[in-house]
């Protein structure tokens, strides 16, 4: 998953001026890409970006679709790997928060560095490369403290550290938060307690945030697509359908206390202590299981285009 993101990494700086990117100069080693910060960035930036947090083992494409009378541009997602994709590449599980630098870190450095280490004592592979991508959500160029920092904790020289900066404001940002919809249903579903591992296939389409420059709003918006737009299929392999379908019933955005609520105005409820918020509200909104064992497919939620609607017009 490292050499494939690298890989696709370096063909992102061959398209630099494609993807509306700049490939940010540093004076220890590291590659730095810039996706929203300076540079302009676009839909197509967030679609390589989404591929590389996935460690290549993801299809992804971009498209349009029409809730209603809205219409808004969406990203899909399938994979064949889905919990090693998500939960061990794409879940951002590396809250960097050093020297007066915040980011969330996500993509295969994660690996490397086993972040958090819980994952990975439960995911059934193991990973060793002498480069890696780490996809930093942040509007912040790391300091050369922060980039040695990631590359000791990936046990990496500086000069194999990739790094591509997206922040939530840019389009790019957007798009790859947006091309989170399996990532979330099975985050969802591990904290519940469920093999992830029963999970064979994946796919999953979210609409993606119109772009705000402020970064409290696009946090509220790129938040409410996954909450109240995602559309998330998985191919489980599972033994007992009546428990599968409690699973499925729990792992839905509308069982939180505040579905219903713009994240915006959720986050100012509590003033910004996200372990204030309701956990059960970071789920999808809408969730289809096909058990491959019994042939059975249950669905679960909806697809709330009201709630879209109030989100893109805050």
């Amino acid at each position: 998953m490292n050499e494939a993101a690298v890989e696709l990494f370096d063909e992102m700086l061959e398209m630099e001026e494609i993807l509306r990117g700049i490939l940010v100069d540093t004076d220890i080693g590291p590659s730095i890409f810039d996706l929203g910060v300076k540079a302009q960035g676009g839909f197509l930036a967030g679609e390589y970006t989404t591929q590389v947090c996935l460690g290549g083992l993801a299809e992804v494409s971009l498209g349009l679709k029409s809730y209603d009378d809205l219409i808004l541009p969406t990203i899909t997602v399938i994979t064949d790997f889905p919990a090693i994709a998500t939960m061990g590449s794409q879940f951002a599980g590396w809250s960097i928060n050093k020297d007066g630098y915040q980011a969330m870190g996500s993509g295969p450095a994660r690996i490397l560095a086993k972040k958090p280490k819980d994952i990975y004592e439960q995911l059934p592979f193991k990973e060793k490369h002498n480069e890696t991508v780490i996809v930093l959500e942040t509007n912040k160029y790391p300091t050369d403290k922060i980039m040695t920092y990631i590359a000791e904790k990936c046990g990496i020289v500086l000069e194999g550290l990739c790094i591509i900066v997206t922040p939530t404001t840019s389009v790019a940002g957007s798009t790859q938060i947006s091309g989170r919809s399996i990532e979330t249903a099975i985050h969802k579903l591990h904290s519940l307690g469920f093999d992830i591992t029963a999970i064979q296939s994946a796919c999953g389409i979210a609409p993606i945030a119109p772009i705000a420059k402020k970064s409290d709003v696009m946090l509220g918006r790129t938040n409410d697509m996954l909450i109240y737009g995602s559309d998330v299929y998985l191919q489980v392999d599972y033994k007992d359908d009546s428990e599968l379908k409690e699973f499925l019933d729990k792992a839905i955005s509308s069982n939180s206390s505040s579905y219903g609520s713009l994240f915006f105005d959720v986050v100012k409820k509590v003033q910004g202590d996200f372990y204030k918020i309701d956990p059960a509200l970071f789920a999808p909104a809408k969730l289809t299981i096909n058990n491959v064992n019994s042939g059975k497919t249950f669905s679960a939620g909806k697809i709330n285009i009201e709630m879209l609607r109030k989100s893109v017009s805050l």
